[in-house]
């Protein structure tokens, strides 16, 4: 099964995946970026200093980069004999949700740049990526904002201040158009609202959905 961890920044996606990852022997993780990755630090570290002009650039490099590592690890999974039905592969964020970004900086540049940037997302993106289910981890702002700074990504803390405007819109957009793109491609999703959970209590939950998720696949 392909599960997808979803949710803003800082929800808490990498870490519910890893721990998933490591709880469920076998199955396969599959990151939304490396954390070494040139590319992806460099497009994020020029968004937040409002460098303009690289929406589209940056978010089809997010398109390409993991539809190429999502097709390796299916054939690995493949080829290794693993069961779709027993067996999973994790997505730290996928293919889908990056449309977020996107549709909210480009619906600022006008119609064109966002109907150019739908018709370059339709062809690029297959239902094949898409998870079986994905889990979408829900917090508020304040929330947010305290796991940015808890976490201390530079581009981000760093530039806190000038995109306060953005994350704001962000947070507030994020899970209406998440609902809106599952609509639009039938994705299967539960909300866990994560705010007064810790990370454990989090984990449990997760595995109580996968497990019951799993189970139903299985009758």
């Amino acid at each position: 099964m392909i599960i997808g961890v979803s949710g803003m920044i800082a929800a808490g996606k990498s870490c519910l995946s890893e721990k998933l990852h490591k709880h469920y022997n076998g199955s396969y993780m599959l990151h939304e970026f490396e954390e070494d990755d040139e590319v992806f630090n460099t497009f994020l570290k020029w968004l937040y200093e409002k460098k303009p002009n690289l929406t589209i650039g940056f978010q089809s490099y997010i398109v390409e980069n993991h539809s190429s590592k999502f097709t390796e690890i299916v054939k690995k999974f493949n080829e290794e004999k693993k069961d779709w039905n027993k067996d999973h592969i994790f997505l730290d964020r996928f293919s889908i949700e990056h449309y977020i970004f996107a549709n909210l900086i480009l619906s600022q540049k006008g119609k064109r740049y966002l109907d150019a940037y739908d018709a370059l997302f339709e062809k690029l993106i297959s239902k094949e990526e898409l998870p079986d289910l994905a889990i979408y981890l829900d917090i508020n702002f304040e929330t947010f904002k305290k796991r940015i700074f808890e976490r201390g990504r530079v581009s981000e803390v760093e530039n806190w201040n000038q995109n306060y405007e953005y994350f704001k819109n962000l947070h507030a957009n994020y899970l209406r158009i998440f609902k809106e793109i599952a609509a639009r491609f039938g994705l299967r999703y539960i909300i866990i609202d994560t705010n007064n959970l810790s990370e454990k209590e989090v984990l449990m939950k997760a595995i109580e959905i996968i497990d019951k998720e799993t189970m139903n696949a299985n009758r």
